[in-house]
């Protein structure tokens, strides 16, 4: 926790690691009456994904805080990055 004048803020994160175990590529079979079935492939999941989020909130007031956030997911072919500002007012 740090404190800016009258302004709180607390500072959070998250390290992490997934693996994928068994067939990454998701399929779906589907049909449609009066006809022959017919797979749909999606995108195929990576092996091995580190994860990472770090953030910090700020208490401005009693009833208002503002937050910003970031999020990545990081393979060896593929990434995935998010940033999100939020800001509340409670009344």
């Amino acid at each position: 926790m740090m404190t800016f004048g009258s302004v709180t803020a607390a500072a959070h994160g998250l390290l992490g690691w997934r693996h994928a175990f068994g067939d990454t590529v998701p399929l779906a079979a589907h049909s449609v009456v009066g006809s022959g079935s017919f797979l749909i492939a999606g995108a195929p999941i990576a092996d091995d994904t580190a994860l990472i989020e770090a953030g910090i909130d700020f208490n401005l007031a009693v009833n208002s805080s503002l937050n910003f956030s970031y999020s990545g997911q990081l393979a060896s072919d593929a990434y995935d990055h998010g940033v999100n500002a939020v800001l509340s007012v409670r009344f």
